[in-house]
């Protein structure tokens, strides 16, 4: 065949398989203990009985025990995460897509299969964002279990870290900020720890999606309202981050003016934001005079005056005094009430008097009407609920395929299409993988935006499995995909792995702040609480008002009481978002959430320093350190060498390396474990992914 003809037969496929894909049987197989074998969907266990669905469509309850062992253990774990049939055939179709455009790039094949060493390192570092301990990496290597890839890749995305890792991810792209540019204690703890429990509950995406932007209410009340509460203020902002998150469309620019390169006109930007322009987002802040009109700001959701009676029930009963600075908590507490989500109708989207663009005059009202695809339905809706239903609705890709490319970025470290908040139709079309694509952009519909599943699918590909490509690829070419892109670990993933040698696995089990105090205090009904039960949420707040808020947590269900957490030994996850400036975590590239996906893999001296003299790397290679006192398991110099490499870099040492660290023990004891655990933790290795 030549190379002509097959790029055209790569596409045939990709349609024609696209069509029968999640029809045709690609069930597994089964196996009895007398060695007959079926072919069957695993449905669930019930009892002591499997259910399957048979190739006909029928199904069949097995007693358990007439299985091989092998299969009894794949059961119990696809009666956790589902039957892996799809997941699997999926793989094998990207694949294939990849296969035929990597000879059309000059390559024979994918790069070299990951061996095992390097295959737990990176699918603990992808999916539960940590290093695996020498426990974990040893029943890994020494498992002959043929599905044993399989079951660890589920296993691990069954784990409490892997919501803690992929919220590292959505905490950058959605700008977690729990304090940063908020006034008077007004904060984002409940709507970031709504965050935390999504992703626990591995909610679908587009739901998720949904609820922020058609949340009313404030943060106690819907956590979720979060979304659009975050840049109170600055509405084009907050319109401009909602189209690089969700559409992956930067407009941003198109507000003072045309789009320069793409097609966008400034009348596109203001169109588009009106579906958002009646959307009163708090009580302390005017809207911009060029976006929204309106008279006096009643309390959302609220009755009329619920405000002003409030205020004169705490003068009167209580001796508040309103402007006085020692009641300022008073008015804070009220503030923090009105930071608040509902639609308005007499507010508008008003084009500015210095309008200069395409698509409207200046001082005229904009009319909802979407970027792309169909019209949003408007009728018997509210805007944001209407802008919601027309995004995720499966006639609209763009959604699909943005989010899809987004968690191919974070498997392969390079998107199909990018950069992910902004590329326009012709790039998508101009991809170097069209039909991949495509492809994945119908599996996260087919799969219900089920982004657990959807990472399934790409850790199981060969693709995924491939030895890491160590040369950048040029943003400037196209890169055919024959591996994952080398990379450093995220600033989080160093953390972590680090907070796990301090510590060790129990790290994963360890909780934060969760923002309930904060949320329990704002969770307020104004038309059925009494001025009483209001006034005694006010008085909770001035228990742990200041910065002490963002620690506070229940002391227990129903209380009113705050225990404030102090411990900072945890996963970066459960830690203020984002953490210290100056922290590990921020030298290390953490986002400050000011921007979009602005963390960094770039190196600097301060990093260096810190893995070199830090306290951190005291704590974990000192002769005081965890690292050290484990080792003292092992009874020969060369096997305390082994276990410093498991440990550090999760692979055996090569035999200079093996020679060289049993020469430190014998002549140093300890200190010379201390000694090569340092340098190892000081290698390049153990920051880099491969």
């Amino acid at each position: 065949m030549n190379n002509k003809t097959c790029p055209t037969i790569v596409r045939i496929l990709a349609v024609l398989l696209a069509g029968i894909f999640i029809t045709t049987s690609h069930a597994r197989t089964w196996t009895s203990t007398d060695g007959k074998s079926m072919q069957a969907i695993f449905l669930g266990i019930e009892g002591d009985n499997f259910r399957f669905k048979m190739r006909d469509g029928n199904q069949i309850v097995v007693p358990s025990d007439r299985f091989i062992k092998a299969d009894r253990e794949a059961a119990e774990r696809l009666d956790l995460i589902g039957d892996d049939s799809f997941t699997k055939a999926s793989a094998r179709q990207i694949d294939t897509l990849l296969a035929g455009n990597l000879k059309e790039a000059g390559f024979s094949s994918f790069n070299e299969p990951l061996p095992d060493d390097l295959f737990v390192r990176r699918v603990y570092l992808d999916i539960i964002g940590r290093i695996p301990t020498k426990e974990e990496f040893l029943e890994f290597a020494e498992s002959a279990r043929p599905d044993k890839r399989e079951a660890l890749i589920d296993d691990l995305l069954l784990s409490p870290g892997y919501a803690s890792h992929m919220f590292n991810y959505f905490a950058d792209m959605y700008r977690l900020n729990a304090s940063e540019a908020f006034v008077n204690g007004i904060r984002m703890d409940p709507y970031i720890q709504w965050w935390r429990d999504q992703l626990r509950a591995n909610r679908p995406y587009h739901e998720m999606v949904t609820d922020m932007l058609t949340a009313t209410g404030n943060v106690g009340q819907n956590p979720a309202s979060g979304f659009l509460l975050r840049d109170t203020g600055m509405e084009f902002d907050a319109f401009a981050n909602f189209g690089q998150t969700m559409l992956g469309i930067d407009i941003s620019c198109a507000q003072c003016h045309d789009h320069p390169f793409d097609e966008w006109t400034q009348g596109d930007f203001y169109d588009m934001a009106a579906f958002f322009g009646n959307t009163q987002r708090s009580l302390g802040y005017r809207p911009a005079a060029a976006m929204m009109g309106g008279g006096m700001i009643e309390m959302p959701d609220a009755p009329e005056g619920w405000k002003k009676q409030f205020e004169n029930y705490a003068v009167e009963e209580h001796g508040i005094v309103l402007r006085d600075q020692s009641d300022r908590q008073f008015r804070y507490f009220v503030q923090a009430l009105g930071w608040n989500i509902s639609d308005n109708e007499t507010l508008e989207t008003v084009l500015p008097h210095d309008f200069r663009g395409s698509g409207g005059k200046p001082n005229e009202v904009a009319r909802p009407k979407t970027l792309i695809g169909n019209a949003a339905k408007v009728g018997g809706k509210t805007r944001r609920e209407a802008v919601a239903e027309w995004l995720t609705d499966r006639d609209n890709p763009r959604f699909a395929l943005v989010i899809a490319n987004r968690m191919w970025d974070r498997a392969f470290g390079r998107p199909l299409v990018g950069p992910v908040t902004d590329f326009a139709d012709s790039s998508i079309r101009g991809a170097a993988q069209p039909e991949t694509l495509q492809f994945v952009t119908r599996e996260m519909q087919r799969v219900n935006y089920d982004l657990r599943e959807f990472m399934r699918i790409l850790y199981n590909t060969r693709a995924y499995q491939s030895i890491a490509t160590e040369e950048e690829p040029d943003w400037g070419s196209d890169y055919a995909f024959q591996g994952p892109v080398l990379r450093r670990m995220r600033a989080e993933q160093a953390w972590d792995s680090m907070m796990l040698l301090q510590h060790g696995k129990e790290i994963d089990e360890k909780s934060g702040a969760d923002g309930s105090f904060y949320k329990a205090v704002l969770d307020i009904d104004f038309n059925t609480m009494s001025n009483d039960e209001v006034w005694d949420h006010f008085q909770a707040w001035k228990m742990a008002s200041g910065r002490r808020m963002g620690n506070a947590v229940l002391a227990s269900e129903g209380s009113m009481t705050p225990t404030v957490i102090d411990d900072n030994d945890l996963r970066a996850s459960e830690l203020a978002q984002p953490y210290t400036n100056a922290s590990m975590l921020d030298t290390f590239g953490q986002s400050d959430r000011v921007i979009t996906d602005d963390h960094n893999y770039d190196g600097s001296v301060p990093q260096v320093l810190a893995l070199m003299n830090g306290n951190v790397t005291e704590r974990l290679t000192g002769l005081s350190s965890k690292v050290v006192e484990d080792m003292e398991e092992y009874d020969g110099p060369d096997d305390k060498v082994r276990g410093v490499f498991f440990t550090l870099l999760n692979r055996f040492p090569t035999k200079d390396e093996l020679s060289l660290g049993t020469e430190m023990i014998e002549d140093f004891g300890d200190d010379g474990i201390s000694d090569l655990a340092w340098a190892l933790m000081n290698s390049p290795e153990f920051l880099f992914i491969q």
